[in-house]
Order: C-alpha cells, then sequence, then structure tokens
C-alpha cells in the first residue's frame, strides 16, 4: 500500500507570522463538513473551526467548535500554546513554540517548551460529526499539567455571532454536553484527566471581538463571539496521551485510533489504485491531488453522491460537479459514484435544464439559470460510457438526454436554438456570470463561444447513442453538422474565436471547444498559440489581456472590488489546464500550489499580476480535476 505524501514546515517559516497566517489547512469527513485553520492555529476566517458540522450535510454548515484555548503549565510557570487575533493585536502568540507543522493525511502540529514535547493531530472520523484532537506528551521527568478551554459557537459558516445566547449545559466528569436545541447539541468530552465547569457568570463565559483578518479584507464582517463552558484538565508525567473528541447530534462512542487507521487505509488504497490504474509515475504532487480530490466527493445525509465544489463555502453547483466530475471520478476509478452522482443530478433536470445551484439551507430553492450546466451533464454521461460500456445506464438516461434536447430547440428559461442552428441565451448564464449592482460584470448574451462548442458535443452524443441503441440518428446528425458549418463561419476572428458572436475579446473560454469529445473545429494550433501567446503566465492563463481597459490583476478588496476582478484578468486553474497539460508545466504548478495558500490542495483563482497569489477558495473542485485529467 502506497504511504501518504507529507508537507511539512518548520520553525523559522511558521516564525514568519504574515506569510503563516496565510497558510490553511483542511481536513473532511467525506459528507462536506470539515475542520479548517492556518498552520498557526489562529482562525483567520469566520469559516475556520475544529468542527464544521451539519444535521442534513451539506446543508446548513455550523461552526459548532471554533477551537481550544491550549494552556501548558510546570510548577509556577506557564505558556499558551494557542494564536488568536484581535483587532490590534495577536495573542496570545502560541505559534512562538511551533516547532514545525506537517500535513500527512491529517494536520500535526509539534510544541516545545520548558524542554516538553507535544504532538497534536487532528482528524476526523467518515461521514460522522466528530472531530479528534489527539495529543501526545513527552514530559521527560517533569509533572505538568494541561489546560484545554473550548471555544463553542453554533452558528452558520456564512456569518458570525454577535448575540450571546444561553446554552444549557450538562456537566459530565470527563466533559460536558451543551444543548442548543430540540436533538441539536455537542458533546465534547476528555480520554484523560478531567472536566471543570466555569464558575464565571453567563456574560463572562463569552471571549469577545476575534478577528478574522481574511474576512475584513474582504469586505465581509469578521468579529466573532465564542463561548466557553469549562476548561479540561490533564496532568501527567514521562510520555502519556489523550484525545479530546467534539461530536455534534452523535451520542454514540467509537473506537477513534481504529477509525483513524481505517481512513489512512482508505486513503492509501485510493492512491494505490491510481496509480494501478492511470500507470503513471508514483509522486507525491500527483498524490497530493488524489487526496484533495476525496475532499470533495461527499456522500450526501439522503444518501446520494455528490462533489462540493469548494471549501469553504461553495456547496452543490452542476457546472461544477460535471467539470469535476471526469477527473474526480472517472480518472481515479470511482465509477460507481460517478454513476450514482450522474442518476441523482438526472432527477433535477426540470425543462430541459440541471439548476446551477443546488440549495445550501433546507429553505433555499435549486436556481436554473445556467445555460452550460445540462450541457457538461451530458458530456460527462458520454465519458463515463466511454469508461465503462454501461448500456444499461445509457438506456435508462436517454429520454432525459432528448428531453434536453428538445426543450433546447424549442425554447426553455432564456435558452433556445436560433435560426443558424446556434443557441442563443442571457449574459449571466455561463461560467462568467458575477452580477454587481443589478449588471452583469462580463455579460455574454447572444451567442457564447463554448455554449456553441458544448451544445455541438451534446448533439453528437445524441447521435452517438441513437447509433448504440439503433435509434434514429439523423435529426442529430442534421443539427449537428448546421451548427458546426455555421459556428466555423461566424466565430473565427483573425485566428482564435470570437468569445461571443457580438465581442471578438480574446479570451480563454475558447479553449474548451478544443477539450470536447466531439470538436466543433478542426484546425487548433492557430487557437493554442494565440491564446498562450496573449494570456499565458508561468501559473495559467489570464481571463483578459492584460492591454484590456477591463483588466484587473489583483483579486481583492470589497466584494464589489472582487467581482469586477473574478473574471477580468484573474487565473482560473481550471481552464488553464485545457492548454498547459504537459507533465512538466503540471508538476511545477501542483507543486508550488500544494505548498501555498491551501495546503495540499489547489485553489479556485490566482490573481493575473505577479506574484500571482492563490485567492477564492483555498480549495477547488475543478480546479483538481481539471488537473486529474491532465496526468
Amino acid at each position: 500500500m502506497l504511504k501518504l505524501p507529507k508537507l511539512k514546515i518548520d520553525r523559522d517559516g511558521i516564525r514568519k507570522i504574515e506569510k503563516s497566517k496565510k497558510l490553511e489547512w483542511i481536513v473532511t469527513n467525506g459528507t462536506g463538513c470539515y475542520s479548517s485553520s492556518t498552520i498557526t492555529g489562529m482562525n483567520t476566517r469566520k469559516y475556520h473551526g475544529l468542527l464544521i458540522a451539519s444535521k442534513k450535510p451539506p446543508l446548513d454548515r455550523k461552526v459548532i467548535l471554533s477551537k481550544l484555548e491550549e494552556e501548558l503549565i510546570l510548577e509556577d510557570k506557564r505558556v499558551q500554546l494557542s494564536t488568536n487575533q484581535y483587532v490590534d493585536t495577536i495573542y496570545p502568540k502560541g505559534y512562538e513554540y511551533l516547532e514545525k507543522f506537517e500535513l500527512n493525511g491529517n494536520p500535526e502540529f509539534f510544541y516545545k517548551a520548558f524542554g516538553i514535547k507535544i504532538r497534536k493531530e487532528i482528524f476526523m472520523l467518515r461521514e460522522k460529526n466528530v472531530a479528534v484532537v489527539s495529543y501526545e506528551v513527552d514530559s521527560g521527568n517533569k509533572k505538568i499539567k494541561l489546560r484545554l478551554k473550548p471555544l463553542i459557537n453554533h452558528r452558520s459558516i456564512y456569518h458570525v455571532r454577535k448575540n450571546k445566547d444561553l446554552f444549557e449545559t450538562e456537566n459530565k466528569e470527563k466533559g460536558v454536553k451543551i444543548n442548543f436545541g430540540k436533538d441539536d447539541f455537542l458533546r465534547i468530552f476528555t480520554t484523560k484527566g478531567k472536566y471543570c465547569p466555569s464558575t464565571l457568570k453567563e456574560e463572562q463565559k463569552w471571549y469577545k471581538n476575534f478577528y478574522y483578518e481574511m474576512e475584513i479584507q474582504r469586505g465581509e464582517d469578521g468579529i466573532d463571539n465564542c463561548y466557553n463552558p469549562g476548561v479540561f484538565e490533564v496532568e501527567g508525567k514521562g510520555k502519556f496521551e489523550f484525545k479530546i473528541i467534539a461530536s455534534y447530534c452523535d451520542d454514540k462512542d467509537y473506537d477513534y485510533d481504529k477509525m483513524r487507521k481505517k481512513d489512512i487505509k482508505r486513503k492509501e488504497k485510493i492512491l494505490s489504485d491510481f496509480f494501478k490504474r492511470n500507470k503513471t509515475k508514483e509522486e507525491d504532487w500527483v498524490k497530493w491531488l488524489i487526496l484533495a480530490s476525496d475532499n470533495h466527493l461527499i456522500k450526501r445525509y439522503d444518501g446520494k453522491y455528490s462533489i462540493i465544489a469548494g471549501y469553504h463555502w461553495f456547496g452543490e453547483w452542476s457546472r461544477d460537479t460535471m467539470i469535476s466530475l471526469p477527473g474526480i471520478c472517472l480518472k481515479t476509478g470511482r465509477l460507481d459514484e460517478a454513476k450514482k452522482i450522474l442518476e441523482g443530478y438526472s432527477k433535477h433536470v426540470k425543462n430541459g435544464l440541471l439548476p446551477n445551484t443546488f440549495p445550501v439551507s433546507e429553505n433555499d430553492k435549486p436556481n436554473y439559470n445556467s445555460v452550460d450546466a445540462t450541457l457538461w451533464f451530458v458530456n460527462c454521461i458520454y465519458l463515463y460510457y466511454q469508461e465503462t460500456k454501461d448500456k444499461k445506464f445509457i438506456k435508462k438516461i436517454w429520454p432525459i438526454i432528448i428531453s434536453i434536447i428538445e426543450k433546447h430547440v424549442e425554447g426553455t428559461n432564456g435558452v433556445k436554438l436560433d435560426d443558424d442552428f446556434l443557441l442563443k441565451h442571457g449574459p449571466g448564464m455561463t461560467w462568467m456570470d458575477v452580477k454587481l449592482n443589478g449588471e452583469y460584470v462580463t455579460p455574454r448574451s447572444g451567442k457564447a463561444v463554448e455554449i456553441q462548442a458544448l451544445w455541438y458535443n451534446c448533439l453528437c452524443v445524441a447521435e452517438f447513442f441513437a447509433k448504440e441503441l439503433g435509434k434514429d440518428y439523423r435529426k442529430y446528425q442534421f443539427h449537428d453538422n448546421m451548427a458546426k458549418k455555421n459556428f466555423n463561419e461566424k466565430f473565427w476572428s483573425n485566428g482564435y474565436l470570437k468569445d461571443t458572436l457580438d465581442d471578438n475579446t480574446l479570451r480563454p473560454n475558447q479553449l474548451i471547444a478544443l477539450d470536447l469529445p466531439f470538436k466543433i473545429i478542426d484546425d487548433d494550433k492557430k487557437i493554442i498559440k494565440r491564446v498562450k501567446d496573449t494570456l499565458g503566465t508561468d501559473y495559467g492563463l489570464r481571463t483578459l489581456p492584460k492591454d484590456n481597459g477591463n483588466y484587473s490583476g489583483t483579486y481583492s478588496g470589497d466584494v464589489g472590488q472582487r467581482d469586477r476582478a473574478y473574471h477580468q484578468g484573474t487565473i482560473w486553474p481550471w481552464i488553464s489546464t485545457l492548454v498547459e497539460n504537459n507533465k512538466k508545466w503540471l508538476k511545477k504548478f501542483v507543486k508550488r500550489e500544494t505548498n501555498d495558500f491551501g495546503l495540499g490542495t489547489i485553489c479556485e483563482i490566482i490573481d493575473g499580476d505577479e506574484p500571482h497569489e492563490g485567492r477564492g477558495c483555498i480549495s477547488q473542485a475543478w480546479s483538481i480535476g481539471k488537473l486529474l485529467e491532465g496526468i
């Protein structure tokens, strides 16, 4: 069985706090819930916490346990091992006692103070709302005490807490149960030592004004309050171990070490299966991609499989799922999961369209405002069939494919086949869909280049399956022939493809036409060279040329500033891979990205300007999926 890759940051790297507080880690439980923070232990986002969980994952995810405040006591000396940021200071500065940080399947922190060594590991139980903080202590011949204060919240990941609720607590010898409401509770306990309830008044149990710098920089509210019900006290001498276990809405006890080892073995098998299947060299940079893909493939509360678009804030997006599925599922050999995802999504096709986004809360409704999600869905069905030759599945899903095409021809929710056999659509229905103050930042109305390529591909897939199933294929053949003819007559512009029929701007969207199984153009060499020459950087392709007046090279600032930069110069790894897919570039890119920003994974976007910092979500499904496809 292959060993997991290891990432290490030493003491000097940790001490550079302006950099180290921007290095984030995440571990997940296979349902979309997670544990995440920075390598310093300082939460810099409202999305950070030791236990982010949900009763119906991935809906309504909440920060349940924010962190543990850790204190080491030796006789009359004491040090704080925690690190927090407030408006005008960092206190305490526990990162100064961190000797190293490692990511080796799970995040590990190595502290040293008074000659005492402490190793801390954080992991989650697979498909359980349980986070475990495991400590290994070596105090030599010194008797020490560790005091650990749980900071509890119970709020949506999308908000911070201002009010100070009165939580009902049930104190136990080894821990405490906190009741937030009916059948809604947190159980937190220790495997060694004791739990001491706080004797403070309720108002005084609140730790106030945590400052989440990343949120403030994003123009969001980043001032939070957390509740401390008491303290765990663990005494010992020499070598000893213990765990703090946080369990949300789960009264069961588990064999935590056994479940941890089982999950490590599961991950090792995923790695072994990938390299056997793809016959590629066993290298750590590839392993990181495989493991990152595993974080995004989830099993929902209703038993259905899906893909989380991005951590920390995105939920399930049809477009993102279908773009990332070939890499995350097919490339890794998780064919059954791919089939279940396609079956599950097929039930949500309405009037020929898939939802753009699925609800992140039970009170939300799906949004049917995407022109391309359904076309990517049909593409995935074809790619799945090429891997499996599962004709039974194709027979079952064939009526849905037909209904999709028929509805597009008739017209549905802002999408309709035009007289030239190309699809026309609204301005905000492609993946470049940002809307600011009621106006689209990148309006791509009419006929966007990749939509026509996807439509042609969809028609060709229908023609292919019609032949496979012994159906009449001629009408699909007629339509795809006419679409290809008219596309090539209308979209070429000085050696590249227009972004829309009415917009000559050179963007990377045209590369999608080169990446599909059925290509709407025959000569792509000119396009590749032109796009790379105009948009290329060492870290991928900009979404807009630097000499364009609308170019924005840095994705930062408040929501308005960020929205204006989102598709106006920012680099997107997923679409960059459509031309940058040679092993040398992939290796360099992945090694750089997995050691920066979101550790062990690939972020959502990268600044168009140097030094090309990672931005957006620290881990993005389609970034990971498309990179895996290129291997």
